[in-house]
C-alpha cells in the first residue's frame, strides 16, 4: 500500500468515500481510500492510500503521453514502480506527495487504457543493482547529454553516470532560448554587480552543465549557484541548468540552454524515440541505467 499526501494546510476540501475502493476529492476521482493525518508543522494532510500499482495507474500517463510507444510506456511504468518502492517509509506519516516532487499522480482522470496495460504487463518488475532495489530518476529531455547525481544532488551512484544520449536530438525543448529581466532577479541582489557587462559560467561538470554564473558589473563580480538562478528565473522559464549560455542584452538576461529538468537518469524523450525505432522496455532501462537488471 502507498501513501500519498494529495493536500496539506488548512483549508483542504472535504473527500468523501464512494465506495470500499475510491473516492471523490475535489473535483476528481481516486482509487483506494483516504484519511487525514496531522502533519509535523501542525497542519492537516490528506493522504490516499492505494494499492501500488493501482497508484501507478494515476502516474504513469500523467509522466508521458498514452499515446507513445508501447515499449516506452513499459519502461516508464518499471521506473514508476521502482522509484515508488524506494520510497515507501512504514515510520514516516506518508510516503510521496502526488506533484513532480516525486511523481505526478491525478487519480482515475489521469488513467488511460495504454498506461493501464503497460502497467499489468510490467506487474512486480523492478529494477535492481546487485539484488537489491535500485535508486531511479527521469526527466522529461536531458538535452543531449544525462546528468550525473553527484553534480546534482551530491550523491554519487554507480549505475547513474552522465551519458552522451543522441536520442533526444530534435525533441521539443532539445534547445531553447529566452530573455529574462534583470529586475526580476531581485532575490539574487544583482545590483550590487553595477551595470552588467558579462556573465561566465563556471565549475562545468562532465555533462557540461555549469555550477555557478558569475555576473560581472561595472562594480563587482557576483557569482551565483547555477540551481538558485533557476528558481530565481523561473523553473518554466530556465528550463534546465544544461545552459549554452548567458548574456546580459539592455536591461535583459539572454539565455540559451539544453534540455527540460534535473536530466538525471532516464531521458523520456529518449525514450520515446529509442521505442520508436524498436527498442524494448529493458533496451532502454540498460541503455539510461547500466549494470542494473530487471527483476
Amino acid at each position: 500500500m502507498v501513501r500519498v499526501l494529495l493536500a496539506s494546510g488548512a483549508d483542504i476540501p472535504p473527500a468523501h468515500q464512494l465506495d470500499a475502493w475510491h473516492f471523490a476529492w475535489n473535483g476528481r476521482t481516486y482509487r483506494g481510500g483516504f484519511a487525514m493525518i496531522p502533519l509535523g508543522n501542525g497542519k492537516p494532510g490528506l493522504i490516499d492510500a492505494v494499492p501500488l500499482d493501482a497508484y501507478l495507474y494515476g502516474v504513469v500517463s500523467r509522466e508521458i503521453s498514452a499515446a507513445w510507444p508501447p515499449a516506452a510506456l513499459a519502461a516508464q511504468a518499471i521506473l514508476a514502480r521502482t522509484y515508488a518502492m524506494t520510497k515507501l517509509r512504514p515510520d514516516k506519516q506518508y510516503d510521496m506527495v502526488a506533484t513532480e516532487s516525486d511523481q505526478r499522480y491525478g487519480g482515475i482522470e489521469s488513467e488511460s487504457v495504454e498506461a493501464r496495460a503497460a502497467i499489468d504487463a510490467t506487474a512486480g518488475t523492478l529494477v535492481t543493482y546487485r539484488g537489491a532495489t535500485a535508486r531511479v530518476a527521469y526527466g522529461a529531455c536531458c538535452g543531449g547529454r544525462t546528468a550525473d547525481p553527484a553534480d546534482v544532488w551530491n550523491s554519487s551512484i554507480p549505475y547513474l553516470r552522465s551519458i552522451v544520449d543522441p536520442h533526444c536530438a530534435g525533441s521539443p525543448g532539445y534547445r531553447w532560448e529566452t530573455r529574462v529581466a534583470c529586475d526580476s532577479l531581485a532575490s539574487l541582489d544583482l545590483e550590487r554587480a553595477g551595470k552588467l557587462r558579462s556573465v561566465e559560467m563556471l565549475g562545468m561538470t562532465r555533462s557540461g552543465r555549469p555550477r555557478q554564473l558569475a555576473f560581472s558589473g561595472s562594480a563587482s563580480t557576483i557569482e551565483v549557484g547555477t540551481d538558485s538562478f533557476r528558481a530565481a528565473a523561473g523553473m518554466s522559464v530556465v528550463r534546465s541548468t544544461y545552459l549554452r549560455s548567458v548574456a546580459p542584452s539592455g536591461d535583459d538576461l539572454e539565455i540559451a540552454g539544453n534540455g527540460s529538468g534535473h536530466g538525471v537518469g532516464m531521458c523520456q524523450w529518449g525514450a520515446r524515440a529509442m521505442a520508436a525505432a524498436g527498442a524494448t522496455a529493458a533496451e532502454i532501462i540498460a541503455f539510461y541505467f547500466p549494470t542494473t537488471k530487471i527483476a
